[in-house]
């Protein structure tokens, strides 16, 4: 499949699009529809699989692997099959209110779109990527026919450990969205990335949607290795924001700030001096710390701090000795410990390893 016939899928009518065009339909007939077990295997949802083709009923809801049981007045996801589905959103009707305890990220390929998120309106443009927490509430309005939203839903177990660690573990933008792949951050919030003067992951997203969409078996080892290129371009862009719930959105702290803060000054911090730095108590900014990323202060602290250590073997002559003492460990016995814990390897090996090649695919 090329861009063209990619486009051409994308931008398609189906029949249930076709039919929902001059429709007007309310939250609760599509919340009834979406719940209703008396449909066929060829429905549909905000979720949709741009290819497929409605029933000759018309339901409103998802495909077969997936069913929705209601939790007040929202919906919940729930998955009974595959473990990562990628998907076009059903044009010219909303999806209500709804959450699920999966990994979500949504892509603006075209056009624009209105999402309510844990209670917060937001407007999406073309290139805009919206990674969602899990159990977050979200709705999105009713679009047109050149609105052009794609879906990517995933369990746990589609990201692996080498995914995980050695694509996200080094930036702290990285650690934030692996919190939300491994479900450790329990904090409702979103991450968005504004792409849309970036060719390179465009053209990753289309090379992406041209794998899934281009065959009835998509390879599931070429799907991984374009959303490791997309997430390493995404760590690479300057261009993010970090939404925080209610709860945490009250404190009025920009966590970018922080975080960007904790990258430039962990070799000589502590959370008392970034506290005061930010007008907050410890224990507050700690708690805050602690829901965004998972991770305690000192943990992300001590990560940096090894990080910087390694780059250290790496790129200088220092001694290890003076490295140590560079990041605060006195005790060089200790030091060996805590680096052998990271890279699994005592620093001396370490040295040698990337010094005798560059491209070793080491975690630095």
């Amino acid at each position: 499949m090329n861009y063209d016939e990619l486009d051409r899928i994308l931008y398609e009518l189906t029949d249930l699009e076709a039919h929902l065009q001059d429709k007007d339909l309310s939250d609760d007939m599509i919340r009834n529809r979406i719940l209703s077990r008396a449909l066929s295997d060829d429905r549909l949802s905000g979720h949709h699989h741009s290819r497929g083709h409605a029933a000759s009923s018309m339901p409103i809801t998802h495909p077969s692997a997936y069913h929705y049981s209601l939790e007040g007045d929202v919906l919940r996801l729930n998955v009974t099959g595959e473990i990562f589905a990628i998907s076009r959103h059903t044009r010219f009707v909303q999806m209500v209110k709804h959450t699920h305890n999966l990994f979500e990220m949504n892509y603006v390929y075209s056009g624009t779109f209105y999402q309510e998120i844990q209670g917060e309106r937001f407007e999406f443009k073309e290139g805009d990527l919206i990674i969602l927490n899990k159990n977050v509430e979200h709705s999105i309005d009713k679009v047109s026919e050149n609105d052009i939203l794609i879906n990517v839903l995933a369990k746990n177990e589609f990201f692996d450990s080498s995914f995980i660690y050695n694509i996200l573990g080094v930036n702290i933008i990285g650690k934030t969205i692996a919190s939300i792949l491994t479900d450790t951050s329990r904090e409702k919030n979103f991450l968005l990335f504004h792409t849309s003067n970036n060719w390179q992951i465009k053209q990753t997203i289309q090379n992406l949607l041209c794998e899934s969409f281009g065959s009835k078996h998509a390879n599931p080892e070429i799907i991984k290795a374009y959303l490791t290129i997309l997430f390493t371009r995404l760590l690479e862009s300057d261009s993010y924001e970090l939404f925080l719930n209610k709860g945490v959105r009250r404190s009025n702290i920009s966590i970018m700030e922080l975080l960007a803060y904790i990258k430039q000054n962990y070799l000589n911090m502590t959370l008392e001096q970034t506290a005061e730095h930010f007008r907050y108590s410890a224990e507050h900014l700690g708690r805050i710390i602690k829901n965004v990323t998972g991770k305690t202060f000192s943990l992300l602290v001590q990560e940096q701090k090894f990080i910087h250590a390694a780059l250290q073997l790496k790129l200088t002559d220092q001694t290890i000795e003076e490295i140590a003492k560079e990041i605060g460990y006195h005790n060089l016995t200790f030091f060996y410990k805590k680096f052998h814990a990271y890279y699994g390897v005592t620093p001396k090996a370490y040295r040698k390893w990337v010094k005798q090649d560059d491209g070793n695919p080491m975690l630095l």
